[in-house]
């Protein structure tokens, strides 16, 4: 007798592991096409965003990036931060025989989580990373509501 088993998954399989497929295959071939290959071009700054029930924060990895390079701004409910980062010189008497640090320019858009009371942001920068505090505006606030 034969029994077939068939079985299935407890939860689908997540939409993020898609998104990690082109980080995977960096790391699995590495430089095989060689120096010649185009390089990726991904988001960057790099955001985490987490949110609180009266606010969000957004969290942004921006190293050697000076407050003076860094604009903030908020527009028809999208948050930008642009700015740039300088490039370092070459040590005295020396030429780079690897520089992979990005330098330039940079510019990432988000869709804002909820209604932001843009008078209260706040932000900060501290050991290369940025942390933007988007509090809820008070219509976006949960409430609750007294039964008559």
């Amino acid at each position: 007798m034969i029994v077939r088993v068939q079985r299935y998954p407890v939860a689908p399989p997540s939409f993020a592991s898609f998104l990690d497929f082109e980080r995977d295959a960096d790391d699995l071939f590495g430089d095989f096409l060689g120096a010649q290959a185009l390089p990726v071009r991904r988001q960057y700054p790099a955001l985490d965003v987490a949110g609180y029930e009266n606010e969000s924060v957004v969290v942004a990895e921006i190293p050697g990036v000076r407050k003076e390079d860094v604009k903030i701004s908020v527009q028809d409910g999208m948050l930008t931060i642009s700015g740039e980062r300088k490039e370092p010189a070459a040590p005295e008497e020396s030429t780079w025989l690897r520089n992979e640090i990005r330098t330039g320019e940079f510019s990432r858009t988000m869709e804002l989580p909820h209604e932001v009371d843009v008078n209260a942001i706040e932000a900060e920068i501290t050991n290369g990373v940025l942390r933007i505090v988007l509090p809820k505006a008070a219509e976006a606030r949960s409430r609750e509501i007294p039964v008559k």
